[in-house]
Order: C-alpha cells, then structure tokens, then sequence
C-alpha cells in the first residue's frame, strides 16, 4: 500500500481538554445575535427630539433676556432685533435645504451635526463681545438648529409604523411646545439668578449629552434611492425669498410700507419666490417635490400650520408683555406664568395622538383650535388690570393648553400621514417646520404693526389686539381643518425587483410584496368542523400546482397543512396557510380559475367538489364565504441541470485502530438509504462487488488500516474514500495513496486548530465533517447528501449594500425548508456566506449585517493615499464574529474567493483564518488598501469573479448562484425627451468598472449552476446599507420566483 510521510505525530492534548469557545466566536458564550438589536421607537423618540428640545428652546428663551442684552451693550431695539430675527430667518430659510440633505446623507449623521453646531455656536454667543458678534454666531445658531430639527423628525418617522407614525409626531410636536413654552421660565430664571450669557450657556452640557445619545442609541436612515446633488440653485432662491420676505415684514413698520426699500423687499422676495418654484419643475432632484403639492393633507396641513403658528407666537410674546408691562411681574414670575399651558398640551398631546390614529384628524384639529381660541375670549374678557393668577390667569392657561396639545402637533401630523414609509420625510418635515417659522415671522411681524411700542401703563388695549388677533387665526384654523379631509396612512413603498425567467412558465413579479394571509381570514377548519365529512384528501408536494389559471372550476379546497402561493398574470397575489378557502371565486362564479396555485411546501389539502357543495352550502358554510370575501384583498433560471457523476462504490477508512470506522459506515449506509438504494455487503470479491454494484445505488464498503489485503482492495475499487479518525489525535503519518481530496470524518472531542491545519495541508480534503457518538446519524447526513449528490450549495456575490439581498434569499430557503451544507461568496457574499456556514440562520446573518453595516458606521474615511477607507472597523467586525477561527473549523463547507494582485488571477481560499480570508475577498480597490495575505496582496474578489460558482460546482448537489451585481438594472435615466442621463456615484461608477471583467465572463460562469436568482435590489448605492430592508425584500421576491425550480431539484 503506497503512504505518505508526515512530520512525527506530536502528543496530542488530553481528552476532555478541549479548546472553550473563544471570545468574539459567533455563537460563543461572548457573542449571539439572534435578531436585530434595535433602537424601539420610544427610545428614537426620546432622543430625537431631546435635540430639537435645544432648538424650539432657544426660539423663546431668548426673548426674555432681551432688555438685559440691550442693558449691556447699550443698543438700540431696532439694532438688538437682529438677535431674535437673524435666528428665526436663518432658521426657517435652510430648513428645507437641510431636511433633503438629511434624507440624503443621513439623517442620525445631520442630527449630530447640527446639535455639534448648534451647541458650539451656543458657547460663541455667551462669549460675544458686540452686538454683531452676537447676531452672527445666532445665525451659526440658526443653522444648527436647521439642520438637526427636519433630520430629527425624520427620525421619529422612520422609526415608527404607519399605524402609530401620528401619535410619534405629535408626541415630537409635543416635546418642540413643551420647549418653546419652557423657554420664558428658563431664561427669566436664568437671567434674575444670573446674567443673560447663561441663556447660552445652557446649551452646552445639554448639547453634549443629546450628542452622545444620539452616537449610542440611533440608527442610520435615509430617504430611498441613489445620492444625488439637491438643486443648489433652488435652495439659494428659497433662502433668498424668505430672507427678503421676513425682513420686509419685520423692517415694514420702521421703513414705512410704502417706502422703497419695503416694497422692493417684497417684490424681491416675490421674484426669488417664482424662480424658486421655476427651479424645481426643471430640476431632476427639488428641493421640494412636486408629488408632496398634490398630497392634499400635506398642503391643507401646512398652510394651517402657517396660521396657527402666526397666532401662538404672536399671543406668546403678547402674553409676556402684558405679564410685564400691566400686571407689573418680573422676567421670572412672567416666565412661570405662561409655563401651565405648556404642561397641559403635552398632556394632551400624548393622548390624543392615539385618538387621532384611530378617529382622523379633522374633528380633533377643530375642536382643539376652538378651545385655543376660546382661551384667547377668556383673556379678553375675563383677564384685567389688576394682578389675579389662580382666578383670571390659571382658568386661560389650562384652556390654551388643551387646545394647543389638541390642535397645533395634530397638524404637523397630518401634514405627513399621506408621506409613505421610506419617503423624503425629513424634506417634508422641514417644508412644515419652514412654514411654521415663517408663521412665526409673520404673526410677530402684524403683532408689532397692531400694538406698536407699548409703554408700561399704557399698553392694555394694544395688547388686547393681539390677542384678539391670535383669536381670528384659531378660529380659521378650525374652520379649515374641514380642508384636510379623511387622511389615511400611504401604504410602504413597493419593491419591484426583477429576476431571471424560470425554464417553465415564467412567474410575473408582484407589484408589492405579498404577505401572508392567514390573520384576516376566518379558519374554516374550526369554523366547519364537519367538513371533511363530504370533503376528499389531497397530497400536494412541494413544487406542484394544485390548479393553473384557466383550468375548470370544479372544487374549492380547504388547506389543512403547508403553504400555498396564489398567482396571475400580474405575479404573486398571496399566501394561503391551515385553515385557508383555495380556489372558492371560481365555484361561485362558476368561472374558470382565474389564477395558479403552487405549493411551496409539500401541502395537505380538503377538496370539495362543486356537485357536493351545492348539497352542503347551508348557511353557516355561506356566512363563513361571505367573511372570507370581504376580508380577503389582492394586493396592488435558467435552469442548467446536469446528473451528478456516479461514484459508486465509497470506502470508509479508519486511519488507527482506535477510529470507528465500522459505526460510520454503517450509520452513512443507513443515512444513505435514506435518499437512494445504498448496500453495505461487508468483506466481498470481485463478483460480489459488481453483484451489489447492479443492485444499488451506492456501494459502502469498510476497512482500517491494520486490514492488509482488503484495505488494498477497498482502495482499489473505491469510487470515492473517507477517511474516519479521532478528532483529538494529530494526523498520523501514513495514509492511503488516495488521500489527497478524500472526504475526513472526524470523531471524539474537538481538535485543537493546528491539528485541523495539517490535516488540510496533508490531503486538502474534500470535506470535513465532525461527528459525536449521540449524534452520528444527524452529524452524517451533510457527507451523505454529498456522496448522493443531493447536497445543496449556496453561492453568494458580492456588490456592497446590494448584497443586502441575500438576506432575502437565505430567510425564505430556510422557510421552504432547504437546509444548505456548502456555502461560497465573493466581497459581502463571503461575509454572509461565512455566517451561514457557521451555523447562523438567516435571522441571525441579518441581525449581524444590521448591528454592524447599519447601526455602527463601517465606514473610516481616511486621506486616500492607499484607499479611501482604512478597514479597521470592517476588520472590527469580522473579529466580533468569527474572533480567530479558521474556516476548517466550521461545521459546513465554506469558500471564497480574492484577487492576487501580484499573480493577477483569482485564489479560492478554503483554509486560513476567517477575518483574514474574508477581509481579502472585501478589499475593493480603491476604497480599502489591499490585504496583505500569504505573501502576497489580495483584493476584492469581484474583480475577477464575483460569483465563484466554480467553487462548488461539481457532482455532490444543486448549486444555487445568487447575482445580485447583474440583477442591479437601475441604469440610468433615458436622455430623450430632453431629460439629461444621470452620473451615478464615485463608488457606483467604480464598483460597475471594476467588475466589467467579472461581468463578461458571468454567463460562461453562471451556466455551472443549476438555478440563478438575480434579485434587483434597484435604487441602491454601494454603500447605501441602510437600505438593507429593501434590498433584503428584492431578494426574497427573487427566491421566491425561483423556489419552484429549487424544490424540484431539491426534493426530485
């Protein structure tokens, strides 16, 4: 018998002696992920808008320390304004700007800096020396606050349903008038106690702290589709015209209305006004989206916000003033004085939001701007000269907060319950949040017209008209809430992806995705007990259609176990569960079937012909019909299969006397038995072996080395060995001559890694399979479907955040029952592919990607002198999951695949350390450094391959590719009809260049499996990984067009 030699067998370690499970390895003790760690919507609530908190604060906290301002530094009011206007104008003028970059670039990144800006603007302004020091850094101030108030309602949205996104904004709304009304007490607190610096200075540690919350406890999202540039052009205009707009307003009374410079401010901002709107027709990205015009909730929610706003600010200021100037009280008790109200609208805030996602919005809207202007009555004609809180004051103050929690966050709400999840919320948001400032602007604007210079003593009856001004805006805030009409939540925006034809018929795509049936529809099974008395049993397996569309309508059919999917011509219309009415249109319209049903899984069914439901359709059967029908909705590869090799005869070795080769070639006869005819003759010549060659299948035969002759010839007929050892002992130093490639079974404790090293150095097996004496039978069932070539293999490609999509495939493999036991991939694919083959299911895989691609930030940017990214926090992530395992030590096959810069050719690498192996696969040149590996340089694999079906294409089973580079058709718009083509992204362009080569060979690649899903995950950038939802939704619509095909190959 030829051997091999091998270094001395060192003392292996003692039994029981085995290695623990080391820090950092995915499912060890240290690490588990078994779904998403994610922030709940009441924790995104309260952080987001804690940093908007600072924002509507500073809008009102000011006010109150304005004499003491203008005591220090000796101003004039008309100079010292500025320090209250330039804030409100900056603020309302870049807060669409800011809401669509943060739909853009990120709305947890544009919330931190502008509460960064915000805050260190806040310290700037308590250290300014002039007057003008001062109103520049408030209109720094101002921008800050721009940016992190649309970006932290986006947030907010985002984070919640649809079902509870109103009671989440007005809950945000809430918090913004608890602020606003806050703001007077703080500062008159701040100012009496202190000085008016502290107004400021304020800021700074609550800054610190929402900035930290926000880095811990929010998640990256933005708005759907590629990054493009905003129209720059238009958000100059937009500024422009309000900033002319509000100083005409503001600057009207001191010029003169009729004065020049007024009537050209206005004229200008007219002007600016209509080049801004021209700007957004033309251009391909608006700042404001022509589609939010023609949402009339959004419109009718807006223009009321504009009024209410005018008429809060207005009676605000109003209320101090009067506080002040008739009733004679501090900065303090003036502040404290207006603080009820506030309290009392959060109040009512938080519990008519739930109200209002049940009943609408219209009736609560109006009656709460009918109380805010009763409260304004109650002022008039109640409050007088002479100071009483608890018997003029008090009564106002809880009637204005009922109102304001009823009406004023209901319409911020309702502006965007029409807006679907996904969308531009934070454009939108800031559109609303825009409008109200220049409410604001406007309503202090005709406050100042009205009551003039009010003197103390003297100003009574001009301050009556204020409030008497803020009345008639409540009042047509309530009558125009009939204007908002029934709002009902915008369903989630679809994704339509594509996917290769199948070879049968093709399966058109679903226009959304479809969703299981089983919640609204009536169990006929419990509701009609009885009915399998008059009902005929049916067996559907996997992959069958039960009826096709246009067949006759003869039966309906009750599933009594599986799952069934319901297709037309327009795709998948839904999924029918235990309990489930099947094809009942068609018996009671006596119509042909109208659709195809297919079983994903083998399925039980009742079927009841039509001749025997005429006799039993009494009126319960017909009740349970009739709830069925109106519950009921309908919502809006190539196959290259090629017979495995026969390898006949498998030889099960023992390499020592001590390996139970005996126990797994009987338990691998067994297991194989179990998919074909397997035979296990014992000790036979010649003649008896070709006996059992023509009466099975497989042929199992077994020696060890100690058995001479009959090793010998085991060896010799052997299509395929498997060599059985101890996992604990080291390899021994000879083996039989056909050991290189074998298949190695390994018992008893697990090895320690160097042993696993040289065993792959020794033979390189073909695979590696770890067995324990409790569990031989399930521990060799993966060699078995191997040697019986039904083993199936999963290859997944790479493309970025497109990979995403594979997280869809793999969560409905594993829902049909698939079970995967050799995994490849390229870039992100051998990320997932990794966690795959480590016994992660897809929850898990996906909780992975979520935890560190979208809640952390992967991407460090550094300067690009070797890649535009260092790849620390990429190698960060590998070692929280796989710490310093080796890939021979993971329980299913895993390969994937890299670039030898140096050798130019792919490597296929099958052994190593995985954050090694995995980290070379993901080196995209350009944006990461190449990867220093076993002395040479790596890079993405994609360059060459990106779907390496060559690594596990071969006779042990099915091969499934997963392309999800090649399913991206999102190209770019078409230039006729004069719209211009649009440059996709620097990291787009150059993921589509570098893989051209990869993509001129995909189809010669590609014909080596037996299915391809091609997801299109379309609308996706390459770093774009917080869309991992949608492209995770294109992947299962994918598998599940292909599943047919699968389940046949499968399961033949």
């Amino acid at each position: 018998m030829a051997v091999q030699p091998l270094s001395p067998t060192r003392k292996a370690p003692p039994v029981g002696d085995a290695e623990p499970d080391r820090p950092g390895r995915l499912g060890g003790p240290h690490f588990r992920l078994g779904r998403r760690r994610q922030p709940s919507p009441a924790t995104v609530l309260l952080v987001a808008a804690f940093g908007a908190f600072l924002a509507f604060l500073d809008s009102t906290i000011v006010n109150v320390a304005f004499p003491d301002i203008q005591r220090y530094f000796h101003s004039g009011i008309s100079d010292l304004s500025w320090v209250l206007n330039a804030y409100n104008i900056v603020f309302a003028a870049f807060l669409v700007a800011a809401g669509k970059l943060a739909d853009l670039l990120g709305r947890k990144r544009l919330f931190v800096y502008g509460v960064v800006l915000f805050t260190i603007a806040s310290g700037l302004c308590a250290a300014a020396d002039s007057v003008e020091q001062l109103v520049a850094f408030r209109v720094l101030q101002g921008i800050g606050a721009a940016v992190l108030v649309p970006a932290s309602l986006g947030l907010v949205v985002e984070s919640f349903p649809a079902e509870r996104r109103a009671h989440g904004v007005n809950l945000w709304g809430a918090a913004g008038a608890i602020a606003a009304g806050l703001g007077p007490p703080i500062g008159g607190a701040l100012v009496e106690a202190l000085n008016w610096r502290w107004v400021f200075l304020v800021n700074l540690p609550l800054g610190i702290v929402a900035v930290l919350a926000a880095r811990r406890a929010l998640v990256e999202s933005r708005a759907c589709g590629r990054r493009r540039v905003p129209d720059v052009r238009g958000a100059a205009m937009l500024a422009t015209a309000l900033g002319l707009l509000t100083l005409g307003l503001i600057k009207g009374p001191d010029w003169g209305w009729s004065s020049l410079p007024a009537i050209g401010s206005l004229v200008a901002a007219a002007l600016a006004m209509i080049g801004f709107v021209m700007s957004s027709r033309n251009h391909p990205t608006p700042l404001v989206e022509p589609a939010l015009l023609r949402i009339r909730s959004f419109v009718a929610g807006s223009a009321l916000t504009a009024i209410a706003s005018a008429g809060f600010y207005a009676y605000l200021l109003t209320h101090v003033l009067f506080l002040s100037y008739v009733w004679g009280y501090t900065l303090l008790q003036a502040g404290l004085a207006v603080c009820p109200a506030a309290i009392i609208a959060a109040v009512t805030a938080g519990l008519l939001g739930r109200v209002a996602d049940r009943h609408g919005y219209r009736v609560i809207i109006s009656v709460g701007a009918l109380i805010w202007a009763g409260s304004l009555l109650w002022y008039l004609t109640c409050v007088g000269t002479t100071p009483n809180f608890l018997g003029e004051w008090l009564p106002g103050q809880i009637l204005q907060g009922i109102g304001v929690g009823a009406a004023f966050p209901l319409l911020g709400s309702a502006a965007l319950a029409g807006l679907a999840s996904g969308s531009s919320y934070a454009t939108a948001s800031a559109v609303t949040g825009t409008i109200r400032q220049v409410g604001a602007v406007i309503g202090v604007a005709l406050l100042v017209i009205l009551v003039g210079t009010p003197a103390p003593g003297a100003a009574e009856e001009s301050l009556r008209r204020g409030w008497t001004m803020a009345a008639i805006c409540f009042v047509a805030v309530a009558l125009g809430a009939v204007w908002l009409g029934r709002i009902r939540p915008a369903p989630a925006e679809a994704v339509t992806p594509e996917s290769v034809p199948p070879a049968q018929a093709p399966l058109p795509q679903p226009s959304v995705a479809p969703v299981v049936s089983t919640s609204p529809d009536i169990d006929v099974l419990q509701a009609v007990p009885d009915l399998h008395r008059h009902a005929e049993h049916v067996e559907l397996q996997a992959g069958s259609y039960l009826f096709r569309a246009g067949d006759v309508s003869d039966s309906l059919y009750v599933v009594r176990s599986g799952r069934l999917q319901v297709i037309d011509e327009h795709g998948l219309v839904a999924e029918l569960g235990r309990g489930q009415l099947v094809g009942e249109v068609g018996v009671l319209r006596d119509a042909p079937r109208s659709a195809s049903v297919l079983a994903v899984r083998d399925s039980s069914l009742l079927r009841v012909p039509k001749s025997e439901f005429a006799k039993i359709a009494d009126a319960r059967l017909l009740g349970v019909l009739a709830s069925v029908l109106a519950n009921r909705q309908v919502p809006t590869s190539r196959t290259a299969s090629r017979p495995p090799a026969r390898e006949v005869v498998v030889a099960v070795i023992g390499v020592d006397a001590g390996a139970p080769a005996t126990v797994v070639a009987t338990e691998l006869c067994a297991a194989l038995s179990q998919r074909l005819r397997a035979v296990a003759p014992g000790r036979v010549n010649a003649d008896g072996l070709e006996r059992a060659e023509r009466s099975a299948d497989r042929v199992v035969l077994q020696a060890t080395v100690g058995d001479g002759p009959w090793l010998d010839f085991c060896v010799r007929v052997a299509d395929r060995v498997v060599l059985v050892a101890r996992d604990f002992l080291a390899p021994p130093r000879r083996l039989t001559a056909k050991a290189p490639g074998v298949d190695l079974v390994l018992t008893g404790p697990s090895a320690a890694p160097v042993y696993r090293r040289e065993w792959e150095e020794l033979i390189t097996p073909r695979s590696v399979h770890t067995v324990h004496p409790a569990t031989i039978a399930d521990d060799l069932r993966p060699l078995a479907a191997r040697i019986a070539g039904r083993s199936v293999g999963l290859v997944l490609g790479g493309g970025g955040a497109l990979a995403c999509a594979h997280l869809g495939v793999l969560e409905e493999l594993e829902a049909a029952g698939i079970t995967v036991d050799r995994y490849a991939g390229t870039s992100m694919g051998a990320l997932m592919a990794a966690l795959a083959a480590d016994g992660v299911d897809a929850a898990g895989v996906d909780a992975y990607i979520y935890e560190y691609f979208v809640r952390k930030n992967h991407s460090d940017f550094t300067l690009p002198s070797k890649g535009f990214l260092r790849g620390k926090r990429t190698e960060v992530a590998l070692r929280s999951a796989f710490g310093d395992r080796l890939v021979e030590e993971l329980p299913k096959q895993f390969r994937c695949v890299s670039v030898d810069l140096l050798a130019r050719q792919s490597v296929v690498h099958r052994s190593g350390l995985l954050t090694d192996v995995i980290s070379c696969s993901m080196r995209l040149p350009v944006m990461y450094p190449p990867m220093a590996h076993a002395g040479s340089l790596h890079v993405d694999g994609g360059i060459l391959d990106n779907v390496p079906v060559t690594a596990l294409a071969g006779p042990e089973g099915p091969v499934i590719a997963v392309n999800v580079a090649g399913g991206n058709r999102d190209s770019a718009p078409d230039s006729r009809h004069g719209k211009r083509l649009q440059v996709p992204g620097i990291t787009d362009t150059l993921l589509r260049a570098l893989t051209i080569g990869s993509a001129m060979t995909s189809s010669e690649v590609l014909a080596h499996a037996d299915v391809v899903i091609q997801p299109n995950p379309s609308g996706i950038g390459f770093l774009e990984f917080h869309q991992i939802d949608r492209a995770r939704e294109a992947g299962r619509m994918a598998a599940r067009q292909a599943l047919p095909q699968i389940m046949k190959l499968v399961f033949p």
